[in-house]
């Protein structure tokens, strides 16, 4: 199916664009794509085939592209654009905003795909599935965020970024100063189905909330009749922490699992239940 698909997409380029020519791009754990590509008003189409893997038809400038796949964003134009990314609600609610979704897909890579939201939103290229590749990650998961840092170093230092193993909890003290600079951060965690049913149960009821206060309360009886979570350990899992809410002693948590799941909120002493103890952002 993926060479099917490679011949079809070459096939309706070649009959738009012409004929195609050989390319290498990306820098991930020394890493290197190969592609056939064409140029378009000023555009590069790179269409990479990787056996067994993926096809992908990659778009970008052809400066980009020339400089194969790598680009490096200003620190104080990033800086400021983190910053405007925060958004202070009148309910106490911080949150980074305009992360990009990538859905982890079929082969449950939510550790490269977490990877590659963050990388993209800090003005670094990357795609899930060549992390995965360089992370040596199998299907339904298994990639520790250690691998996949350890390939991404290159193309994060080439940026002027830099990756920070951080010594945090998860509670709105030790997090928010990481959010507040519009930061978000890896957190590994034990994605049980009680946490789930918890979290979504909660999503539809916590977007009327508009007292804090009230809303501090219910979620203080609610843990009481429902007891503590459990860590399940066959659900080891990497999500992002883009938020918090000090009147209420919520953190929010965004999946690669599609718009759905893009923000759910948990009580950091929940948290503190399903707590992997792994933290990592992409600083300055």
């Amino acid at each position: 199916m993926i060479e099917r698909d490679s011949d079809q997409i070459g096939t309706k380029l070649f009959y738009l664009l012409g004929m195609s020519r050989s390319d290498k791009i990306g820098q991930v754990g020394r890493f290197k794509e190969r592609a056939r590509r064409w140029d378009w008003n000023g555009h590069a189409f790179l269409l990479v085939t990787q056996k067994d893997e993926y096809v992908a038809l990659r778009i970008m400038s052809t400066e980009v592209a020339d400089s194969g796949a790598r680009s490096r964003v200003p620190d104080a134009v990033l800086m400021e654009r983190a910053r405007k990314n925060v958004v202070r609600s009148p309910n106490g609610d911080v949150l980074i905003t305009d992360i990009p979704m990538v859905n982890q897909g079929p082969k449950g890579y939510c550790v490269p795909a977490t990877w590659e939201r963050v990388l993209r939103y800090m003005g670094i290229s990357a795609d899930m599935y060549v992390l995965a590749m360089v992370g040596q990650t199998g299907v339904g998961g298994g990639t520790t965020t250690t691998a996949i840092a350890q390939g991404a170093a290159n193309a994060v230092t080439d940026s002027g970024r830099k990756i920070e193993h951080i010594s945090a909890k998860p509670d709105v003290s030790s997090l928010s100063r990481y959010i507040d600079r519009g930061l978000p951060i890896m957190w590994s965690m034990s994605s049980s189905a009680q946490f789930n049913e918890r979290a979504n149960r909660r999503k539809s009821l916590r977007e009327a909330m508009d007292d804090p206060y009230r809303w501090r309360v219910f979620l203080a009886d609610e843990r009481r009749r429902l007891g503590p979570l459990k860590f399940d350990t066959g659900r080891r899992h990497t999500c992002m922490i883009i938020g918090y809410n000090k009147v209420t002693d919520e953190i929010a948590v965004s999946d690669s699992w599609g718009p759905q799941a893009a923000v759910r909120w948990i009580s950091t002493e929940e948290a503190k239940q399903v707590d992997g103890g792994s933290f990592t952002v992409i600083g300055f």
